[in-house]
Order: structure tokens, then C-alpha cells, then sequence
């Protein structure tokens, strides 16, 4: 009888996020981990939004309801980095609660707009204001959508490398390859 080949598990990263674009963004990020071979399996949890503390709280719900908790070797949550200095003046800091709950920060600055800015060739390097994201945004990619971005937009849109590219102009980026192994 043949012997049967022993499939090492994935490891798995639990990446609580605020909305629908965030979700894509992790899902789009999914593939790029496939695409480059990487045994891991993002368990995404959606939030419904808010500041950034309930988005925090929502992702440690998710996250101590998971059946196999144990099984995961990190755990994130995306926010948006232009809402945490109005959160933490207003008694709100989100990283007490993440701390707390076992949960590390990934900031997007200075959110997911800039980010997705940042991800097209010739802008890695650009610092932009959390207002005018959405507008730069659209100069670049004007069928951008805030509620509708699916993984497929982005996998159809940018690849790993645009990823490494910008993620050496951007810690929170960074960071967040460094915990996939990317």
C-alpha cells in the first residue's frame, strides 16, 4: 500500500477588519500569499464599523468565538490610522482594548484609500491627508468605489509586487507581510 503524503497545516491568521473594502483588501491579500506558495489561511472578520474601538471590540468577539482559536499563530486587526488621535482624545484608545484581547494594530494610513493610493507604480511614496485619499484615489483609478471594492477589482488591478513595493514606504504595510511571511 502506498504511502500517504502527510499535508502540513495551514497557518492560520485571524485579521478582524472594519467594512466590505477592508474584507476585500484581506481576501486580495489571500491571494497574493497563494500566489506565492504560502501555507497560511486568512480567517477574515467583518465588522459593521464605527470608531475604531468598537471595531477593535467586534474583531475580539469574532475572534473568542473562533471553534479553534488556538490553531491561530497571529491575530490582527486592520483600522484606519486617521481616526485613532480623535479616538484616544476622546477616551477611546483602541490599542488598551487590543492589547486586552491579544490583538495587534495594522494601521493603514492613513486609511484604506491612501493605501490603495500608495499600491499604484510612482505613488508608494506619497504622504496624503486622510481627506484628500479618496480624491488622489480616484485620479489614478476613477472606477473606485468606497462601498463596492471586491478582491477581484484588486487582483485584476495589482499584484504582489505593487505590495512589496509600497510596503517599503509604509510600516503599518510592513508590518502586516512580515507577520504573513511575504
Amino acid at each position: 500500500m502506498p504511502r500517504r503524503r502527510l499535508v502540513e497545516p495551514r497557518r492560520v491568521i485571524f485579521i478582524g477588519v472594519e467594512g466590505k473594502n477592508d474584507r476585500a483588501f484581506a481576501q486580495f491579500v489571500q491571494f497574493c500569499c497563494d500566489g506565492e506558495g504560502l501555507h497560511l489561511n486568512l480567517k477574515v472578520a467583518t465588522g459593521s464599523g464605527g470608531d475604531s474601538v468598537t471595531v477593535v471590540k467586534e474583531a475580539a468577539r469574532h475572534l473568542t468565538r473562533h471553534p479553534s482559536r488556538r490553531d491561530i499563530s497571529h491575530s490582527l486587526v486592520l483600522l484606519d490610522r486617521d481616526r485613532h488621535a480623535q479616538d484616544v482624545q476622546a477616551g477611546r484608545d483602541p490599542q488598551a482594548v487590543a492589547s486586552e484581547a491579544k490583538l495587534e494594530i495594522i494601521f493603514q494610513n492613513p486609511n484604506l484609500e491612501g493605501l490603495l493610493l500608495r499600491l499604484h507604480q510612482g505613488h508608494e511614496r506619497r504622504e496624503i491627508a486622510a481627506g484628500d485619499s479618496m480624491a488622489e484615489l480616484r485620479k489614478v483609478w476613477p472606477k473606485y468605489r468606497k462601498s463596492a471594492l471586491t478582491a477581484d477589482q484588486l487582483k485584476g488591478r495589482f499584484t504582489v509586487s505593487d505590495l512589496l513595493r509600497a510596503a517599503r514606504y509604509d510600516q503599518g504595510l510592513q508590518r502586516l507581510l512580515d507577520v504573513l511571511g511575504l
